[in-house]
Order: structure tokens, then C-alpha cells, then sequence
């Protein structure tokens, strides 16, 4: 979109400037995906008493507030209520930012009055043409979560980061596997870079560069953890559920003791006699047992007119029959 699209309502008499209703969201994550996947599961307010045709509405997520959209209300599909524009921030914008006074609005949802009304869809004007004017703390991934605010931005400027619009499920930035968005954390890898859990000196553009969006998995590998921790991430996913973390590693062909079990709590005894093909792994979630190996092959062939053709990778996954529940020891 272009700078021009949002002009400075400064000039503009009251009765031009449109009703704005301010749609505070708690679940900044679900909106924040939502919006920057445009999927119909971005809620709207509706109602005989919400916004109705003509009207604003400023959906804001997260703690100090980010700017998400700016949606012009359009036509009714019964109930629900689409909007004929969707002004998602190519930069940041920061609710707290946009006017003085701003924060008492914090968290809330509702109708502005006319003259915040005004000086909200100006600050959304002025911070999308020159950048917003502070930066947020964006918390310390490593000993809790990324701030919500960062994360929201983080998820919201995708095309501005990557290149492309967001998708529901996202390559993990580390080991490239596609991964739910919702489940994906946010990381801070400037704060590692510039040894601080503080924006750093960062502007707010800086910062959301800086952030990037990991599996669960790589994300707690990137942080202190155990050995237990570690090696229970770095075991098979579940076949079966699609667990991880949650294999033990089945022995075979001996006994042990109570005080060996204990020993190795994340080590499961299969039985004396040893089926072919052999399970390696158990899960306690849906008890499945199942081999880790995946033959993989990848063969070069001629192809038709010269040179050469790649052959599709193919692979299988050895699964056998559970084990009987008496069987494996916690």
C-alpha cells in the first residue's frame, strides 16, 4: 500500500472523521496469525452495538499494544461483519506511541471519542511513514518466552522479514521442518549476538529482524537445559502420534534390576526374546513401538534426451505391534 493511504486527519472537520472502535485482543498469538495469514479467523467485533458500515476498527495485541490492523467495516454477511480494507503494518506500530494519553486506553475495547479518534488514525498515518518513535523490551527467551509484543510484530512483519506472506505451518529458522505457527517460538537471536536480554540499543525494526521464529524443540536446544532434556528432544518422533520428548529407548534380551531401572528412568526393558524386526523406541504417550531406521535412496537414471534425472526420494518406517502393556517398566 502507499504512504497516501492513511492522510493526516488533522484538517478534516469532526463530522468526516470516521467512528473508530478499538478492538483490544487478549489472544494476541491467534489474532497475530490470523492476521498476517489472512484467515477468516480474525474476529471481528459485531453486534447492534459494535462497529456497523463506514466504521474504524483498530485491533491492537499484546502487553503495550501493537498495531495489527486498521480495517475500514464493510458489508454484513449476516452476523459476522467483513471489512472492505485491511491495513496490516508493513513497519511496527505501537498503540502507546500514537497520542498522549494512549495508555489509558491499555488492554480495553470500545468506542474512542472523536477527538482520540482523530489522533489515533493520525498516529497510524505518522508512524507508518516515518517508523515508530520507541522501541519495546523484548524479554528474555531463554529464561521465559519472547515478549508477546515482539512476537506479535515478529509473525505480523513475515513479509517484511522473509520475503513472502505467512503461512499456517512455517520452516523452523534451525532445522528447516514445517511447524504449526502457533506453536512456534519466538527467539531473540540479537540478544545472543549482543550478549544482552535488553532491546540494546535496537530499534523496534531492528529488534523484529533480530527475532526469529523456531520449533519448540530447537528453540529449548538454543538455551540451558539437562542432558535428560536434551537427549529426550534429540530421540525420533513418534510415528504414531507425532510426539517428541516423550521416547524411551527399548533394551532387549536381558534383565534388569529395580535399582538399574531406577538408574535409567528413560529406558524401557522390552523382554528376553528379541523380535525381528527389532523396536527401538517406545512412546509413552500412545505406547507404540517402532524402529528409528528410514531407508532412504536417491538414484540418478538417464533421462530421456541426455543428461541425467533425479529419482524421487522414497523411505519407509519400520512399525511393529505394541508391546504388551504388562511389558515395558516405567
Amino acid at each position: 500500500m502507499t504512504r497516501e493511504t492513511l492522510p493526516s486527519l488533522s484538517a478534516l472537520p469532526a463530522w468526516l472523521v470516521p467512528s473508530v472502535y478499538l478492538n483490544w485482543s487478549a489472544d494476541w498469538l491467534a489474532e497475530s496469525v490470523a492476521i498476517a495469514t489472512r484467515s477468516p479467523e480474525h474476529r471481528l467485533p459485531g453486534g447492534p452495538d459494535g462497529p456497523q458500515r463506514g466504521d474504524v476498527v483498530v485491533t491492537v495485541l499484546g502487553d503495550a499494544g501493537v498495531v495489527a490492523a486498521v480495517e475500514l467495516m464493510g458489508s454484513s454477511d449476516g452476523e459476522s461483519w467483513v471489512s472492505d480494507d485491511l491495513f496490516g503494518p508493513d513497519r511496527p506500530i505501537v498503540w502507546a506511541d500514537l497520542f498522549d494519553g494512549a495508555d489509558t486506553y491499555t488492554g480495553s475495547s470500545g468506542w474512542l471519542p472523536p477527538d482520540h479518534a482523530r489522533l489515533v488514525l493520525d498516529g497510524v498515518a505518522e508512524q507508518f511513514k516515518g517508523g515508530p518513535v520507541h522501541t519495546l523490551d523484548p524479554g528474555d527467551c531463554g529464561a521465559g518466552a519472547t515478549a508477546p509484543d515482539v512476537h506479535a510484530l515478529r509473525i505480523l512483519g513475515h513479509r517484511a522479514v522473509t520475503g513472502w506472506s505467512m503461512r499456517r505451518e512455517e520452516r523452523c529458522a534451525t532445522c528447516e521442518r514445517f511447524v504449526d505457527v502457533h506453536r512456534m517460538r519466538a527467539h531473540d537471536d540479537g540478544a545472543v549476538r549482543l550478549g544482552t536480554t535488553t532491546a540494546g540499543g535496537r530499534t523496534l525494526e531492528q529488534l523484529v529482524r533480530d527475532v526469529h521464529l523456531l520449533c519448540e524443540q530447537c528453540h529449548d536446544l538454543l538455551h540451558a537445559h539437562t542432558v535428560a532434556s536434551q537427549r529426550a528432544r534429540m530421540r525420533p518422533q513418534c510415528p504414531g502420534c507425532g510426539a517428541r520428548g516423550k521416547t524411551k529407548r527399548i533394551v532387549w534380551g536381558m534383565t534388569f534390576q529395580d535399582d538399574v531401572m531406577n538408574a535409567e528412568p528413560d529406558v524401557v526393558y522390552g523382554g528376553f526374546e528379541v523380535p525381528v524386526p527389532t523396536p527401538e523406541w517406545y512412546c509413552t504417550d500412545c505406547h507404540a513401538n517402532f524402529a528409528s531406521s528410514v531407508i532412504a535412496s536417491r538414484a540418478l537414471t538417464p533421462a530421456e534426451k541426455g543428461g541425467a534425472g533425479a529419482v524421487a526420494i522414497t523411505g519407509a518406517l519400520s512399525v511393529v505391534p505394541d508391546l504388551p502393556e504388562d511389558e515395558p517398566a516405567a
